[in-house]
């Protein structure tokens, strides 16, 4: 039966002991330390008594839940602002010729604006193409075929150019020289 109150009484004081105040467990353990270990011990020890201050003061206890609320409500709406940028980012890219014929260069340019300019710029670009299809595209067109011959670039726009206004314009005094 002895035996049985000395292992009681072991365990009561184990108990003791880890219930017992942080720093008055140091003052039991002595030892030679160096200066990195003095610091890292320091350290455990500062880690060690806020663990115990967080865990014993209810009031700390709060402040740090709260704390941690806002820092994580932070940072899930630093994320989710990071997500809707690069969102944006790319739509921009996609439509990046549309924003910069109106402006715009700013890759944080709103969905529905950079939607606007994209139609807007399709509109302007079919009437540029129907205009351009009687008006430059066959200079350029004879231009770049009559280049491959010349071996001189600027010869063949000349040259273009002139077939394209007599072809043009041919018709016209032709018609012109009839009715006088």
């Amino acid at each position: 039966m002895s035996e049985e109150i000395s292992t009681f009484e072991l365990a009561k004081q184990f108990e003791e002991k880890r219930n017992a105040d942080l720093f008055e467990q140091q003052k039991e353990t002595t030892a030679v330390v160096t200066i990195e270990s003095k610091d890292k011990l320091i350290e455990n020890v500062f880690e060690q008594a806020v663990m115990h201050e967080v865990a014993t003061n209810d009031q700390l206890k709060g402040k740090v839940l709260d704390t941690a609320q806002k820092y994580t409500e932070t940072k899930m709406q630093t994320i989710a602002t990071n997500v809707d940028t690069e969102y944006k980012e790319a739509v921009y890219n996609n439509a990046k010729d549309a924003c910069e014929s109106y402006g715009f260069n700013e890759k944080t340019t709103p969905i529905w604006a950079v939607n606007f300019m994209r139609v807007g710029y399709s509109i302007i670009l079919a009437i540029w193409l129907f205009i351009g299809s009687f008006t430059f595209m066959p200079v350029i067109f004879i231009a770049k075929k009559m280049s491959v011959g010349l071996k001189k670039t600027w010869i063949a726009v000349v040259f273009a150019i002139l077939l394209y206004a007599a072809v043009t314009i041919l018709p016209i005094v032709l018609a012109l020289l009839q009715s006088l």
